[in-house]
């Protein structure tokens, strides 16, 4: 007695209805999906297993030449194209991944091809294609699973496509006809049956949310990175600097603000344009970038104005990355560029214990920063915080 008790043409039919309406849903909020070629790979997967299906079912009603080897060659490369969409939107799509997966689909379809001309009905053709249906899903199922420090959708993914994998070898014994009780076969045949239907779930649904989940990343990047730099624009920087600023007040840790603008930046874009000038700034938040810890905040506030928040640092520390940053960018050379640029930088530091509204902390430094200008530039001036005690509240 079979566990499921599934016949194949019942499988055809409904393999064909849920691939039909995946392209259906597929292809009416394409607009809607990541924009890096996914879908469209995801698309011309479902495609072809739609075209398998339908073959399938055709073929006991009209005689169609080839049928098995066609099915063959477009199994293989409707898997693939599949995989190659899960792929993309995980960014793992890399050349060496490239050359593993033409490798693997290249035998495969070479030895289902030749499976298929010599012997239509060998049980080793049955137990073939399911092996190399597993196979092409260790790769998705091991960075999903294992490799990539992933959201829990992913990690329900990378779980799934172990299951797919093991109800898939679970055809292979079954199908080499190895000696076994008639239940433990109609078991195993009906289990490879799952794989294929969870197969196609995790096709379908799997790339819908691994989808919406990458739009939704790349929304909050946008809303988060300034797009010219890479750093955070000023709403993130903002947000991030508020929730430190209190913990070291409560703490009675001093904190470190300051404001950087690189100078006569209008000049450069006058004189040899604005490709330059992006250029030279890109150039100085990967320098400024690469001097700071990991507790501390850099962010772009807009044009060549940049803050950094320095997390528990006082006065003496303040003053010695200040003129760390100052210093990194006097002998740059940027690529292309036939010119060097300074950094003028304003500073204050906050006593241990006292609360300043960041609004407050901006003002400081931009007095300090317009001093820094007044005396010439590429110079580092502090601003005096006070008139404030410590205190247990904040703006």
């Amino acid at each position: 007695m079979c566990f499921i008790n599934l016949d194949v043409h019942t499988l055809q039919i409904c393999l064909f209805f849920g691939n039909l309406f995946t392209l259906v849903l597929l292809l009416a909020y394409r607009s809607r999906a990541a924009s890096n070629g996914s879908s469209e790979l995801f698309a011309a997967g479902k495609v072809l297993q739609l075209a398998i299906t339908l073959l399938l079912l055709l073929q006991d009603v009209i005689a169609i030449r080839y049928t098995l080897p066609l099915i063959s060659l477009m199994g293989i490369a409707g898997l693939t194209a599949e995989i190659f969409a899960i792929l993309k939107l995980l960014g793992i799509f890399e050349e060496r991944v490239k050359r593993l997966y033409y490798g693997l689909a290249g035998l495969a379809a070479a030895v289902l091809l030749t499976l298929s001309v010599l012997d239509s009905r060998s049980p080793y053709y049955i137990a073939y294609a399911a092996l190399a249906g597993a196979l092409l899903q260790v790769v998705p199922g091991y960075a999903l699973g294992v490799k990539i420090k992933g959201t829990p959708l992913q990690k329900v993914m990378g779980i799934l496509y172990g299951a797919v994998i093991i109800l898939l070898l679970a055809r292979v014994p079954e199908a080499l006809g190895r000696p076994m009780p008639a239940d433990t076969a109609g078991l195993l045949r009906d289990f490879s049956y799952l794989g294929v239907y969870l197969l196609m779930f995790l096709g379908t649904a799997g790339f819908m949310l691994l989808s919406r989940e990458h739009t939704y990343a790349e929304l909050e990047r946008v809303a988060t990175y300034d797009e010219l730099t890479g750093i955070l624009n000023r709403r993130a920087f903002v947000l991030r600097a508020r929730p430190l600023i209190a913990a070291a007040a409560k703490e009675a840790q001093p904190y470190s603000f300051m404001l950087l603008d690189v100078d006569h930046f209008k000049g450069v874009n006058d004189t040899y344009g604005h490709d330059t000038g992006d250029k030279v700034l890109r150039d100085f938040a990967s320098r400024v970038a690469e001097q700071l810890g990991n507790g501390d905040l850099f962010g772009r506030f807009g044009g060549e104005e940049f803050a950094v928040l320095l997390h528990r640092a006082d006065e003496a520390a303040s003053n010695e990355i200040a003129e760390r940053l100052r210093r990194c960018v006097l002998e740059a050379q940027i690529e292309g560029v036939p010119l060097t640029y300074t950094v003028s930088i304003g500073v204050v530091t906050i006593a241990s214990g006292m609360r300043f509204p960041l609004n407050e902390l901006y003002k400081l430094s931009d007095s300090a920063l317009y001093e820094a200008k007044h005396r010439g530039r590429n110079c580092v001036v502090r601003g005096e915080a006070r008139g404030r005690t410590p205190d247990k509240s904040i703006d």
